[in-house]
């Protein structure tokens, strides 16, 4: 009941907040002060931003090394603040970006206006995306499928909309010895939980998942993480055997680091003929 509550006060608050009108002069920075503690991108000449250089990012600097893209169309699940969709475009990518988080999704237009990116952004869950005719030169996934409850099942529908794929996610080491000694206490106290290791068969290939769950992270306005209050990480070497089972015949992987402080990670471009 008190859940039921609280969306209604939720709900209310936003609609008083949207009939506010502003009494200031108008700027470059007003639109981003509508969402004061919520940015995790930084922005030049943007006071309020984050820390994350989302439109400097070195993987994608990565990824413009691999493959030329641009007038490459690109599908880019989760833009989050729109940074890294500012950095296809500047390389000549024609963009259509799809965010589930309301917040985000908001964001990103905010970042749209202010930037003058062309990308049409999508408000909606694409793990649920129902079967799409069209195909894209490229997916970008950075930051998605760590979040997703089935990052196998996400794999798969990827495979079905691209050729090439980009990919930056965290994913479970088994090893906990190798871990950034900073996460110590998560690991303690169970925010991987480590007792329950699920395993499923997927186009023929064995992948282990371990269950992530966010707790107090959930409670900040900027949070947008899963649809859920869990995910699912997958272990890095399923991740590749399914991506290869999938006909993605050269997967090339860069940024691997063990010692990532919010847990391993790693890039990979995957690409089938």
């Amino acid at each position: 009941m008190s859940n039921t509550v609280d969306k209604r006060e939720a709900s209310s608050n936003l609609e008083v907040e949207l009939s506010r009108f502003l009494k200031v002069e108008p700027t470059e920075q007003t639109p981003f002060d509508i969402f004061q503690n919520s940015w995790s991108t930084k922005f030049d000449n943007i006071y309020n931003g984050g820390v994350f250089p989302g439109t400097k990012d070195d993987r994608l600097f990565w990824l413009f090394d691999q493959i030329d893209v641009e007038n490459m169309s690109v599908l880019e699940f989760g833009p989050l603040e729109a940074g890294h969709t500012f950095m296809l475009e500047r390389a000549g990518a024609k963009v259509v970006a799809i965010e589930a988080n309301v917040g985000a999704f908001l964001r990103c237009l905010v970042v749209k206006n202010h930037l003058g990116l062309k990308t049409k952004f999508l408000h909606g869950d694409f793990e649920v995306l129902e079967d799409n005719e069209k195909r894209y030169d490229v997916i970008i996934a950075s930051g998605v499928l760590y979040h997703s409850k089935n990052p196998s099942s996400l794999i798969c529908k990827m495979s079905e909309l691209a050729d090439k794929i980009f990919i930056w996610t965290h994913y479970f080491e088994p090893d906990l010895d190798l871990w950034n000694p900073g996460l110590k206490n998560k690991l303690e106290s169970k925010k991987w939980d480590l007792e329950n290791i699920s395993e499923e068969e997927v186009n023929g290939v064995k992948v282990r998942t371990v269950t992530q769950h966010y707790g107090e992270t959930l409670g900040w306005s900027g949070f947008c993480g899963g649809t859920d209050t869990y995910s699912s990480w997958i272990y890095k070497e399923d991740l590749i055997t399914l991506l290869r089972s999938l006909g993605y015949t050269s997967i090339k992987i860069s940024f691997d680091d063990l010692k990532h402080p919010h847990g391993p990670a790693f890039c990979l471009l995957c690409e089938r003929d």
